[in-house]
């Protein structure tokens, strides 16, 4: 698993993007209504908890596999 080491606005944009990224792919990929909606939950609580400093690290999903995120403050 790769680890990166990031500022907590980096942490964000990160988030965002795949949010962004799910948003867009499953419109057009065959993700069941349950399943988006769980993955959409998820980087939004993910996304609030990072805002807020409630959480320092994290894991998520990339196409490689996954990266575990250590965010530093801003």
């Amino acid at each position: 698993m790769e680890e990166v080491f990031t500022s907590r606005s980096s942490a964000v944009a990160r988030i965002m993007s795949a949010r962004a990224a799910l948003l867009k792919d499953s419109e057009a990929a065959a993700l069941s209504g349950g399943d988006k909606a769980a993955r959409l939950e998820r980087l939004e609580r993910l996304l609030f908890d990072v805002r807020a400093g409630r959480i320092n690290d994290f894991t998520m999903p990339t196409a490689n596999g996954e990266v575990r995120i250590f965010v530093s403050p801003d």
